[in-house]
């Protein structure tokens, strides 16, 4: 299901931009601040439905207009698919799939599924656990409406409860929200542990080819002490719920005076560890920079799998951040027919043979 075309209107820095991707490889190529990023950001934004960038929406609008626009038309199964998202510069957004309206972000994402890797990714197993979270979670999203409703009303639930706690308000003012924090808690739970068991397994194996037989391990530890197996080994939801209301009993002290939701999936974490030691302690910059690699290319092998489809993988700058053998492993998976859009300054970075059969857009000259 390859992009055929892009058209920006107003779009961040684009006053009027039309592009023709090519089949596999498209490389934006210019200067620093000449808007390379922003047509990935776009990309994104009709595919999955965010943006790396997470940008409040009237941000979108150029400089002085009062409306953007950003289309993609692509080749579907069942015929052409036409994407349209519409923002004010009062932060108002509307998709269109096809001229038809969707009311949620969820009815747009997932239907041309994308990977996006930029240099923040790189960080991903030193930097903090909510990186990691929103990783996972926001791959979920693509793959599954149900999985993105239980996290959008997972995540209203804990707002809404952290403004209680904030108030002080009595434990009777809390208690529906927690017992909604739970069973929502405990569905997320489910969906996060299920994605990431098949996320686990590819990103080992890709870390290992990588580094030369190294063993990865990215384990999921959840707060409630369940570990990270607790659904393959039969663990029933009751269970996990009970648990879940058992420590939110104990915690209520702190968090009344903590004024903040300290017990649920939104503040559990996957650590990555090589042959058993911690990355974040002692991993090299060149080892940490293996495992992000190895987690985004675990994402297009999963999203293959579930969706039966080959994702879009947009890569911001991460050439001039890698070395040639990681550059040479993403190279690969462009080879593997997966339609790639790609930022970068300098063409030097790719192999002369890729570049042959590439669109190449030049912005900013």
């Amino acid at each position: 299901m390859p992009i055929r075309h892009l058209e920006l209107c107003d779009f961040r820095n684009y006053g009027r931009f039309e592009a023709w991707p090519g089949e596999e490889l498209t490389v934006f190529v210019g200067p620093n601040a000449a808007g390379k990023t922003n047509m990935l950001e776009a990309i994104q934004l009709l595919t999955a439905g965010r943006s790396f960038k997470r940008p409040r929406w009237e941000e979108l609008v150029r400089w002085g207009e009062r409306a953007a626009r950003a289309t993609m038309e692509a080749d579907a199964e069942n015929g052409p698919l036409v994407v349209t998202l519409d923002v004010t510069s009062d932060g108002r957004r509307t998709y269109r799939v096809n001229g038809q309206v969707k009311r949620r972000v969820a009815d747009v994402a997932g239907r041309l599924p994308s990977v996006a890797f930029t240099p923040d990714d790189l960080e991903l197993a030193k930097g903090p656990s909510e990186r990691r979270r929103s990783a996972i979670d926001d791959l979920g999203e693509q793959l599954s409406p149900a999985y993105a409703a239980v996290r959008r009303d997972y995540l209203k639930v804990v707002r809404h409860r952290n403004v209680l706690l904030r108030d002080a308000a009595p434990p009777e003012a809390l208690g529906p929200w927690d017992e909604q924090l739970v069973t929502l808690g405990t569905k997320l739970l489910k969906h996060r542990t299920g994605l990431h068991a098949r996320l686990e397994e590819h990103v080992a194996r890709v870390y290992a080819e990588l580094a030369r037989g190294e063993r990865l391990t990215a384990e999921y530890h959840d707060k409630l002490g369940f570990g990270p197996r607790a659904w393959e080994a039969g663990v029933a939801p009751a269970a996990i719920s009970e648990a879940f209301r058992a420590r939110l009993s104990a915690r209520a002290d702190e968090e009344r005076a903590r004024q903040v939701t300290l017990v649920g999936p939104h503040r559990d974490d996957i650590v990555f560890s090589i042959y058993g030691n911690e990355a974040r302690t002692y991993a090299s910059q060149g080892q940490l920079r293996t495992i992000a690699l190895a987690w985004k290319l675990a994402e297009v092998r999963v999203v293959e799998e579930i969706a039966h489809r080959e994702p879009v993988l947009l890569l911001d700058d991460v050439m001039s951040e890698l070395d040639e053998e990681r550059r040479a492993a993403l190279t690969g998976v462009v080879r593997r027919d997966v339609q790639t859009f790609v930022t970068t300054t300098n063409l030097g970075y790719f192999d002369p043979g890729l570049l042959a059969g590439a669109t190449i857009v030049e912005l900013g000259r």
